[in-house]
């Protein structure tokens, strides 16, 4: 049975360094947490062995992969809290949390940010190195945190963002599964039918030398185009793949895609929704945590990950910073719905600024899962009609020259 040193405090922050044996990890957890134990560290001691160790390139420990998603994140977040709020030194809280963490990639940029701290530098120094890992809302929140005094605090309203994030995340694209899987073998199996089975078709048709209608020498002209250049159609549609993805890399292609994203049916209320989502996050959360109205519409605008709507956003910053109002600003750009000037307005009388974005936030993740569930719900019967549509012009363009064997059969017969 493996054998694993831990470090745990209890509610009174005594802390306890022991060693005890389990069946795994998850089952010391559970154990510790049973018995009330807030868990700083668990690492499982080597077991002694006869075998010769094994030779090989190690890039990274096993259990680690090197990218990073939001659960690291948003598990950095919460660990960090907890850690600090147990009195733990921020020091230490990057030690412990780098070696639990289960990205490779995260594990070396905590480490990197710990030596930068013990040589002086503040957190959010240390993490605005890694623009890539922790982007400006990070930023911007430590800096309120380390500013105030109270990091623990604005580090739990930062974790309990991302964990909302994180769920809703996974809900849409829980909901996007389906849709995928059913156009991807639609797809498939329209490829294989073309490439595969209908040139034998072709084959037995050429034999009776009869002429063949419109339709089904199209079909035949499509399967013997697919046929003969199958590689070339999909090395072109891996290729145009790649392309986009590099384009929306660059700056200047993005701006020009996140413009003509918006205007797109359907898929550009979708993003702009979510962009509207993202904003309104940022705003309640940064307000919340103690920034300054203009520094937090410059994170803000930043977090929608659109640059159209950022350019107007940081405009809006800018008459703000000068003076203005926030609601009469939104007001003025047409480009932005009314409920966000009015629920501003009712805001800035109010002093609720940050519980009002919050809602608003929490409007337009519920609107952009119901619209994503009514996509959901109307692409079943979209696809059965599209599919149901190719397969009756495949049907028919085949039976139409097996109607026409049969007539000139019977002809002969007579």
């Amino acid at each position: 049975m493996p054998k694993f040193s831990y470090t745990a405090k209890t509610k009174e922050g005594k802390s306890i360094r022991e060693n005890e044996e389990a069946l795994s990890r998850d089952d010391l957890v559970a154990k510790l947490r049973g018995r009330g134990l807030f868990i700083v560290s668990i690492n499982e001691m080597k077991q002694k062995t006869d075998k010769p160790p094994a030779i090989g390139f190690i890039f990274y420990r096993k259990g680690k992969r090197s990218s990073i998603k939001l659960y690291d994140l948003a598990l950095f977040a919460r660990n960090l809290f907890t850690t600090l709020s147990s009195g733990v030194t921020l020091l230490r809280s990057l030690e412990i949390i780098a070696q639990q963490t289960e990205s490779a990639k995260l594990e070396k940029a905590l480490k990197e940010c710990g030596k930068s701290v013990k040589e002086g530098l503040s957190l959010s120094e240390a993490i605005a190195k890694y623009p890539y890992i922790f982007p400006s809302l990070w930023r911007g929140v430590v800096e309120v945190g380390e500013t105030s005094g109270n990091l623990p605090f604005v580090m739990e309203k930062l974790a309990d963002y991302l964990e909302v994030r994180m769920e809703f995340e996974r809900k849409v694209k829980s909901a996007l599964v389906y849709p995928s899987i059913v156009m991807s073998a639609a797809i498939i199996a329209v490829g294989v039918f073309f490439k595969f089975i209908l040139p034998k078709f072709s084959g037995i048709f050429e034999q009776f030398n009869i002429e063949l209608p419109l339709l089904t020498k199209i079909m035949f002209w499509i399967s013997r185009e697919v046929s003969q250049h199958f590689l070339i159609i999909i090395g072109s549609f891996v290729a145009l793949i790649v392309v986009l993805t590099r384009s929306f890399k660059n700056p200047q292609t993005k701006k020009m895609w996140d413009k003509v994203g918006l205007r797109l049916p359907i898929a550009g209320d979708l993003i702009f929704i979510a962009s509207l989502e993202r904003f309104t996050s940022a705003v309640s959360i940064l307000l919340e945590s103690g920034l300054p109205l203009v520094s937090t519409l410059e994170i803000a605008a930043r977090a929608t990950g659109n640059s159209f709507l950022e350019k107007n956003l940081i405009y809006i910053r800018d008459r703000v910073r000068d003076g203005g109002s926030l609601s009469i600003e939104f007001t003025k750009q047409e480009l932005f719905p009314p409920l966000i000037s009015e629920m501003s307005k009712i805001g800035e009388e109010t002093g609720s600024l940050p519980q009002v974005f919050g809602r608003i936030s929490l409007h337009y993740r519920k609107e952009l899962s119901t619209r994503i569930d009514r996509l959901v719900s109307a692409f079943e019967p979209l696809m059965i009609v599209f599919m149901g549509v190719i397969i009756g012009f495949i049907v028919i363009s085949l039976f139409l020259p097996l109607f026409r064997l049969s007539t000139l059969g019977g002809a002969k017969g007579l």
